[in-house]
């Protein structure tokens, strides 16, 4: 049995969100634009078409109640209608691939859907992973859904381009006449 894995999974992490497919991937797909947590930040470096590389500035979770800002340089890949997908370019987990998928469970319901997987550089590299950075990674993949899970229900809540018909309960669905 192998003790250390070179090669690490990282969830899948699930949730379902109350708010439509369509606008949960424009809000993934938004990287640089917008609201940002606090202390916290992402930086479009260049851009062709679908393709990307961004600089990312996150807020991880280190054991014994510490904090630390982790710069990282990925390449993003937008999938239209219900993927993105991120490869670490450069920072302390380089080589992490990711995706982030959106499944549509109903117009106004969705599941996203996060996968990673890391590629350890050695049984030094797999073994810090598996015991600093990976535990880091997926409290900060679980606070980051968490947070657009929250975003994502609120813009639902008062959007008109994502809006749904109101139903009227107090009025009786319209009946096909009787023939006379």
């Amino acid at each position: 049995m192998n003790l250390v894995a070179l090669v690490r999974d990282v969830g899948p992490i699930e949730v379902e969100i109350d708010a439509p497919p369509a606008l949960v991937y424009q809000m993934l797909a938004a990287i640089g634009q917008g609201a940002q947590r606090a202390g916290e930040r992402a930086e479009v470096v260049e851009r062709s078409g679908d393709r990307l590389v961004a600089d990312f500035w996150t807020r991880v979770a280190l054991p014994l109640g510490r904090w630390r800002s982790v710069r990282t340089r990925e390449a993003v890949l937008l999938v239209p209608p219900d993927r993105v997908e991120y490869e670490h370019l450069d920072g302390p987990i380089r080589g992490l691939r990711e995706s982030i998928a959106v499944e549509p469970l109903g117009s106004r319901r969705a599941r996203l859907v996060y996968a990673g997987r890391y590629q350890a550089r050695g049984a030094a590299d797999a073994l810090a992973f598996r015991l600093v950075a990976g535990p880091a990674l997926e409290r900060a993949v679980r606070d980051h859904v968490a947070d657009l899970c929250g975003r994502a229900e609120a813009r639902a809540a008062r959007s008109r381009v994502f809006a749904t018909p109101a139903v009227d309960v107090g009025t009786p669905a319209a009946q096909p006449s009787a023939p006379r």
